[in-house]
């Protein structure tokens, strides 16, 4: 993938939508390094296959004075750092390990993990791409990849630093450094592979034949333990989450795939200068890939990595925010449950985990004029969470999805800050009522049922419920809470809506000119 960035929107009819815009690419030469290009286009596809995102990962250091750390800095380390130093880049040891752990686990059998055996190592001074192949480890009694054959797991590259060019000779000065040590990870082609007794076999749909896996990729040893195994749902959420699942008994078919997690380990040997030795590690997790990259999740791995700080450091954290900083972090979230909820066929996803509601959520009567279907299920007239103002019409011809559209009028709205604030004030307790708790759920939301509660029908990589996490559903209602005890002044919309707009504007304008002064 070429980089990109995401920016808003500056359609002033688009306002509260992301875009994404092209970034500074670093484009692999043959002798591995790298030249800087500014894309004029980002381009998801090749011929149909969605371009893997390879990211670049860079080393950093702290540098300063010895014996005084509080002065240290930190930042990536470049070649001329070490050369200063009477190293070179040789002085540096890649450690590369390349792990699918996914039969294992399900089977607690570790015979059935399968990836780089031995690990790789590579000098900084190899520049040369080096392919990562999952074998199946050496102690495995019945091998699952049988000897002589890999699954390849993606590729690694240690990147040949450049000198960097005088300051204001290149477009991409201030940007870009092609001093800084960088290697590359290129993922697998997100690939199939299945056991001899299930080559030829797939479903037809539609009149064309696909293949459980492909013939070339059917030599994984039927015999190891994983084909046919049984009782892998029970220690294991999601439950379903491996071929086979849906058969009667939920026997696996003995199929694998070439995601992975790498585990990178640097070392800085100083031996020469008379100094300790330095290491590093970073971790790539390969996966599939995003189906809407022009979107943000609301919740991200590093907002789950945040919620492990400790309380102390969580606490400290947010009351340092000040209350600009929190106002953006909360209309920041909500551009991205926008960015969500713009993606989901709501009206799909109701039908199908829609709760029944018990009494005790159901209002006394529906409301007014509502015609969506089933009333008494989650988002329907009688729903006590629903907005009992707002009537929703019955699916039709003309409006196919009316629990979509209204979800993302609504949702649009609510990412903007004055508009969030003002449905606060005047909605005290809706805020807590709506958000779901961090990992709560309903007495009846099981298996396929959930509330409207936000956010609604979707799931977690565990199959429960999604939900915020601790710390970001405690700060927003913290947020919540000082709005309410102590309003501040309101701020008319449609002024902040007309200088919204004026800005947008003047800045597409600039853009425009700049396009033809180029052209």
């Amino acid at each position: 993938m070429d980089s990109f960035s995401w920016v808003p929107s500056e359609d002033p009819h688009n306002a509260g939508e992301t875009r994404i815009a092209p970034a500074w690419t670093l484009d692999v030469q043959p002798d591995g390094s790298i030249v800087p290009r500014m894309p004029r286009q980002v381009v998801l596809r090749d011929a149909g296959d969605l371009r893997p995102v390879a990211p670049f990962i860079e080393l950093w250091c702290e540098e300063g004075p010895d014996g005084q750390p509080d002065s240290w800095t930190r930042g990536p380390l470049k070649a001329a750092m070490l050369l200063a130093e009477g190293l070179n880049m040789a002085n540096l040891t890649f450690t590369i390990e390349a792990m699918n752990f996914k039969a294992a686990r399900r089977t607690l059998n570790p015979d059935l993990r399968f990836g780089t055996f031995p690990q790789v190592q590579i000098f900084g001074d190899q520049h040369a791409p080096q392919t990562l192949l999952g074998v199946s480890p050496p102690t495995a009694t019945t091998p699952m990849i049988p000897s002589g054959r890999s699954i390849p797991l993606g590729r690694i590259q240690v990147i040949r630093p450049s000198a960097q060019p005088p300051a204001g000779s290149t477009p991409w000065d201030g940007e870009v450094d092609v001093n800084v040590v960088r290697l590359r990870f290129t993922p697998p082609r997100g690939e199939f592979y299945g056991p001899t007794a299930i080559a030829g076999t797939g479903s037809t749909v539609g009149g064309t034949f696909f293949p459980l896996v492909p013939t070339a990729n059917a030599f994984v040893d039927g015999d190891a333990g994983w084909l046919n195994a049984e009782g892998l749902r029970a220690f294991i959420a999601p439950a379903d989450t491996f071929d086979g699942a849906e058969q009667p008994g939920g026997r696996s078919l003995g199929i694998v795939d070439d995601t992975c997690e790498v585990r990178i380990t640097v070392t800085l040997d100083r031996s020469q200068i008379g100094r300790d030795r330095l290491e590093a590690h970073a971790n790539v997790f390969s996966g599939p890939p995003d189906y809407a990259p022009d979107r943000r999740p609301f919740l991200s791995l590093a907002d789950d990595l945040n919620d492990r700080s400790s309380t102390q450091v969580i606490t400290q954290r947010d009351e340092d925010l000040t209350d600009a900083s929190r106002d953006r972090w909360v209309e920041d979230l909500f551009e991205r449950a926008f960015e969500t909820i713009s993606l989901m066929n709501v009206d799909l996803w109701r039908f199908d985990r829609g709760a029944q509601l018990e009494p005790g959520q159901l209002r006394p009567a529906a409301i007014p004029d509502d015609k969506y279907p089933d009333p008494t299920r989650a988002m329907g007239s009688r729903d006590a969470l629903r907005d009992g103002n707002i009537a929703i019409e019955a699916p039709s011809d003309n409006v196919r999805l009316p629990l979509s559209d209204r979800a993302r009028d609504r949702h649009r709205g609510l990412s903007d800050i004055i508009a969030l604030k003002n449905f606060i004030r005047e909605n005290p307790t809706r805020l807590r009522a709506l958000v779901r708790g961090p990992f709560s759920a309903q007495p009846n939301e099981n298996g396929n049922a959930t509330t409207m509660q936000m956010p609604p029908f979707m799931r977690a990589s565990s199959a429960d419920p999604l939900t915020l996490t601790n710390w970001q559903y405690n700060l927003l209602m913290a947020w919540a809470d000082d709005l309410i005890a102590g309003p501040e002044l309101l701020v008319a919309f449609a002024t902040r809506l007309e200088a919204d707009t004026a800005a947008r504007a003047a800045r597409r304008r600039t853009a425009v000119l700049a396009r033809l002064d180029t052209a």
